[in-house]
C-alpha cells in the first residue's frame, strides 16, 4: 500500500503529531511493508511561528521512511500577527481565509506534490493547516486527523465552514476521544464520518529501565533517595499552565518535606519567566525546584521513571500522551477536569482529576497521592494496564491501516 502523510513539522522537531506520524509511519514500513512519504515543511517550529530553524535535508529516508521537506512563505507571519492582535480586541474573528494563510504552510511547491502524487491514502493533521483542504482539493482517500485542542468553553473553539466541509469531503476524520468526536458533531461533521483512533506510546523503553539509572538521575539533579517528586513533562509555555503547578507546590511543599518539584520540556523564554517567579519564592521552596529543560530525547524514559507523579495542568489538549508515557512507568497522573483528559482518565482510577487553572485543587490531589502510596502503586498499576491493552502504537498503527483498508475496499 502506498501512502502519504502530511505534518506541518516532522522529527526532529518534536510534539503531539510529530510523533503520531513517526511511529505510525515507521511501523507501517517495518511491520507491513507499505511504501510511505511524509510530506512536511522545512522548519523546526510551526509555519505560523515567527521563529524559525531549517531542518533539513529536503528529502531522505528514515527508518525506510521517505520525509519530503518543502520551503515555505514567511513574509505574512508578522503583520498577520498584528493583526489578529487587532481583531482579538476588537473581539473580531479572524476571516477564513486569513485564517488558513496565517497557520499556512503556504507552500506552493507542496500544494503541486500533494496535488500530483498517487497513493492508496493520505492522512494529515492538524486541524488549522492549510493542506487540511487536500479533500476539497482533489479527489482522494483522504483521512482528517484533525488533533483539535478543544477549549471547555464551547463558544471558545469554533471550526470555520471549510474546516466542516474538508472533515465531511474526507473518508474519514480521526478523534483522539469519543469527547472529541461529540464536538465535531456538534460542529456539523457527519456521526459516520468520525472515527476514534487514540494515539500511543512505545512502551518497551520505559519499561526496560535500570534503577541504578535512576537512582544517578535523581541525584544528579539534587533529589535524596527519599525526595517524592511531583513531575511536568512536556512544552514549557503559557498554554500549559505550569504556573498553576508551581502554585500548588508552594502550597504543599512545606507540609511536605520530602516533596521535590521536576519541570522537563522543550522551552524558551517563559522558562525564564517561571524562573523568575521561582526566585521570589523562600528558599525552603525554591531549592526544591528542579529544572531539566530542553533535554534531549534520550533522556525521556529517565525523566519519566524519576518522578512518582506526573501533572499535566494545562486547561487545553486533544489526548495528552504524556499521561501514556507515565502510566508506561506506572506512575500515577493527575490532569484537568476537561473533556479530552475526562475521557483519558479515570478519575479514582489510574489518576485524578482537578480543577481548571485551580492551584488549591491541584494542591488536594497533590497531597491525597502524596500522602498514601498504596493509592500511587494501584494507581500506577491501572494506567499500565491501559496503556497495554489499548495505546501502544502497534495497537495505533493496525487500528489506522485497517481504517485505510476498509476505505480501499469500500471504494472498489
Amino acid at each position: 500500500m502506498k501512502i502519504v502523510h502530511i505534518s506541518h513539522l516532522y522529527h526532529p522537531s518534536s510534539g503531539g503529531v510529530q510523533f503520531f506520524f513517526k511511529n505510525v509511519s515507521e511501523r507501517l514500513v517495518r511491520d507491513y511493508g507499505d511504501d510511505v512519504t511524509v510530506v512536511t515543511t522545512n522548519s523546526y517550529y510551526g509555519p505560523e511561528r515567527k521563529m524559525f530553524k531549517n531542518v533539513g535535508p529536503a528529502e531522505e529516508v528514515v527508518n525506510g521512511v521517505k520525509v519530503i521537506r518543502f520551503p515555505f512563505v514567511r513574509w505574512h507571519i508578522k503583520p498577520f500577527a498584528f493583526i489578529n492582535k487587532v481583531l482579538a480586541k476588537l473581539s473580531i474573528r479572524k476571516p477564513q481565509l486569513m485564517f488558513l494563510m496565517a497557520n499556512g504552510p503556504v507552500s506552493p511547491k507542496m500544494k503541486r506534490y500533494l496535488m500530483n502524487v498517487d497513493a492508496n491514502a493520505f492522512c494529515g493533521s492538524s486541524a488549522n493547516y492549510y493542506y487540511m483542504q487536500l479533500p476539497l482539493w482533489r479527489k482522494c482517500n483522504f483521512f482528517y486527523f484533525g488533533s483539535i485542542h478543544w477549549e471547555a468553553d464551547e463558544s471558545k473553539t469554533t471550526l470555520y465552514p471549510i474546516q466542516v466541509k474538508s472533515m465531511n469531503a474526507s473518508s474519514l476524520c480521526l478523534a483522539n476521544t469519543g469527547y472529541e468526536k461529540s464536538r465535531l458533531i456538534k460542529s456539523g461533521v457527519k456521526a459516520e464520518k468520525i472515527f476514534v483512533l487514540g494515539v500511543g506510546v512505545d512502551m518497551e523503553p520505559f519499561v526496560n529501565v535500570d534503577v541504578k539509572d535512576i537512582v544517578t538521575f535523581r541525584k544528579d539533579i539534587g533529589v535524596p533517595e527519599d525526595g517524592l517528586v511531583i513531575g511536568y513533562a512536556g512544552r514549557i509555555e503559557k498554554t500549559k499552565n505550569v504556573l498553576v503547578l508551581i502554585k500548588a507546590f508552594e502550597k504543599i511543599a512545606l507540609q511536605f518535606a520530602e516533596a521535590y518539584l521536576l519541570i522537563a520540556g522543550a522551552g524558551g523564554e517563559y522558562v525564564n519567566h517561571l524562573k523568575n517567579y521561582c526566585s521570589t519564592l523562600p528558599d525552603a521552596i525554591a531549592t526544591r525546584i528542579k529544572w531539566q529543560p530542553n533535554f534531549p530525547i534520550e533522556k525521556k524514559t529517565m525523566v519519566f521513571n524519576s518522578i512518582d507523579i506526573l501533572v499535566l495542568p494545562s486547561h487545553n489538549e486533544s489526548f495528552g500522551i504524556v499521561f501514556l508515557e507515565a502510566w508506561s512507568c506506572k506512575k500515577p497522573v493527575i490532569g484537568v477536569s476537561i473533556g479530552a483528559v475526562r475521557d483519558v482518565i479515570r478519575d479514582g482510577e489510574d489518576g485524578l482529576l482537578m480543577e481548571m487553572d485551580n492551584e488549591a485543587s491541584l494542591a488536594e490531589k497533590l497531597s491525597k497521592l502524596m500522602s498514601d502510596a498504596q493509592l500511587r502503586k494501584r494507581m500506577g498499576e491501572n494506567g499500565f494496564a491501559k496503556v497495554e491493552e489499548n495505546y501502544t502504537w502497534d495497537i495505533i498503527t493496525a487500528r489506522l491501516r485497517q481504517c485505510y483498508i476498509d476505505s480501499i475496499h469500500s471504494k472498489n
